[in-house]
């Protein structure tokens, strides 16, 4: 699969612990010093090392917490919890009106989901000893390049060597955004801190100021080399510029300060790089679908199509990409089984709907999201075909949250609003058959080799859209930009009258549901707290307002014990 699989390949699957220790209780002293992979071997082969090392970078956003042998950077804990994409929904959805976890009745994940986090909680730590590692691996990359130690002996591999850093800057600035976000003050390293020592832990607000001048340079880099598009499963200054607009869009709840015309500015940027293409000439796919079918991966960045809304992507189309954690757990943790007469209910969860062959009996939705769309009265149909792929009272399941403690209320307890799915979706959005019938779809697996979106194009529109309304823009540009979303959704376009920052609030939940920004979303609207509540929010059956210190998680027991960091107020 083009040039991102030859690269990976070329590792072995993972085989490269670039001096990572196996215990997360280690994490506190990134970063490592990357000599200790055997750096006197990469003057044999400068190119094929360097290329060796980047790919263990991108393995660690893409791949389990730990290895078969137990020899990777993370084995202390259940190996799910430290999957990039689920270890981040864990800690954004779960806890939201957008999910639950029914099975979670261990204290150690289960309070997650009434959105009361603890300071020894798994998921908690899975989340940032993932987050660390990832950004300890790309700190350790720039530096060996940056030393020499690749020796690198051409101009070409130099100029190869440079576009890796900058590869390299925006993943670690993607962990940084999410750090901040979850946990607010962290400890922060980048390829210029003292090897062997203890980072400091700075302020939320520092480490913003740090990281986005990071991602600013990288941009003005790729401007003057005419922004070249990124190949397939790489980052380039697409994802740079989303990251910033992820940045700018919370600036006023990271430093106090609103940047909505720097948010604004990104997203100019991003719309005006992918217009002329998809979806009215937006930029956006034809049908919603495409983002999240098996063949996703022709509307990622660097991908066969003309369209290329999926701004960064993780690949899992591979064998040896397959995980527990991408795009299986967006489909198989959603999905019942058996696949007929669920726990002796009514509620029947078809696994071809979404072309898989297994479910776990994980994840369900609470009222108060499935109401944000359009239904009958019986809640069986909607005109917004982002529901397309949803169980309902249709198939016999129940849309109250009675119980979400134990997965023997799965159908009785929450529609299923699964989005990802194994087809081949065409612009029109018909499924192509699987592959044993002829079609281009995979046979059903268990698990997924559709890849996951880390950031879309759509996000950006919407993002715009409220960056305009807040003033950096104009109320008829906020319009133009969400009703590109709507009408795509098959919905009626907003007139003037009817947009505004908390019907925008809703498209973007209708939207973006599942794609690990709801928390983050709700914080900024002012209504994680207080003003709004969901089904088990502070453990009350209709939800009650939380503490105001649960704006950030706990820095985990093991952080704070091991290298005496400061714990989060309220802890």
């Amino acid at each position: 699969m083009k040039l991102f699989n030859k690269i990976f390949m070329s590792l072995g699957v993972a085989g490269v612990a670039m001096g990572l220790g196996s215990c997360i209780g280690d994490l506190d002293l990134m970063p490592t010093n990357p000599s200790d992979f055997t750096a006197d071997k990469f003057e044999a082969d400068p190119a094929g090392y360097m290329d060796r090392v980047l790919a263990d970078v991108y393995y660690s956003f893409a791949g389990q917490g730990w290895t078969n042998n137990g020899d990777g950077p993370i084995t202390q804990l259940n190996p799910g919890f430290a999957v990039f994409n689920r270890a981040i929904f864990n800690l954004q959805e779960v806890p939201t009106d957008e999910a639950d976890w029914l099975s979670a009745t261990d204290q150690e994940f289960g309070t997650i989901q009434y959105a009361i986090p603890t300071t020894n909680n798994e998921a908690i730590g899975g989340c940032y000893a993932r987050l660390t590692v990832n950004a300890t691996l790309c700190n350790d990359f720039i530096r060996t390049v940056n030393d020499g130690q690749f020796f690198l002996n051409t101009p070409e591999l130099e100029a190869r060597a440079q576009e890796y850093v900058r590869q390299c800057k925006i993943l670690r600035a993607a962990c940084y955004y999410y750090l901040i976000d979850l946990f607010g003050s962290v400890p922060y390293a980048d390829e210029n801190t003292a090897i062997g020592g203890t980072p400091a832990q700075l302020p939320r607000a520092e480490i913003f100021d740090l990281v986005t001048r990071s991602l600013e340079d990288v941009v003005a880099e790729y401007n003057a080399l005419g922004n070249p598009r990124a190949k397939y499963g790489f980052v380039g200054v697409d994802a740079a510029e989303a990251l910033l607009v992820k940045f700018y869009l919370n600036a006023e709840v990271y430093t106090g300060k609103a940047m909505w015309n720097e948010c604004l500015a990104k997203c100019r940027n991003l719309i005006g790089r992918h217009s002329g293409a998809g979806f009215k000439n937006s930029g956006l796919c034809e049908n919603y679908f495409q983002n999240f079918g098996y063949n996703n991966d022709m509307y990622a960045i660097g991908g066969a199509g003309d369209v290329n809304e999926i701004l960064w992507t993780i690949p899992y189309s591979e064998p040896e990409l397959l995980t527990w954690g991408g795009t299986t757990i967006m489909i198989d943790a959603f999905l019942g089984s058996p696949s007929v007469g669920l726990n002796g209910q009514a509620a029947h969860c078809d696994l071809g709907r979404v072309n898989s062959a297994g479910g776990w009996s994980c994840v369900s939705a609470r009222r108060q999201f499935v109401e944000v769309f359009d239904w009958d009265p019986s809640y069986t149909i909607s005109p917004d075909q982002r529901v397309r792929f949803w169980f309902t009272a249709a198939d016999g399941f129940n849309i109250e949250n009675d119980n979400i403690g134990t997965t023997d209320e799965y159908g009785n307890n929450g529609y299923i609003a699964i989005k990802y799915n194994n087809w081949w979706v065409h612009d029109d959005g018909s499924l192509d058959p699987v592959k044993k019938q002829g079609g281009k779809s995979p046979d059903p697996q268990n698990q997924s080799p559709t890849d996951y979106c880390m950031i879309r194009l759509a996000e950006i529109y919407l993002s715009a859209a409220e960056a305009a309304l807040h003033g950096a823009g104009t109320p008829t540009e906020a319009l133009e930009w969400t009703n590109l979303i709507r009408e795509r959704a098959g919905l009626t376009p907003w007139q003037t009258s009817e947009l505004n920052l908390v019907s925008l609030q809703e498209e973007r939940q209708r939207e973006l549901y599942t794609e690990n920004t709801r928390r983050t979303d709700l914080i900024r609207y002012g209504k994680w707290i207080s003003g709004y509540n969901w089904a088990w929010k502070n453990r009350v059956r209709n939800g009650s307002d939380l503490p105001a210190h649960l704006n950030l998680y706990p820095i985990p027991d093991y952080v704070v014990k091991g290298a005496g960091y400061t714990q989060n107020p309220g802890y």
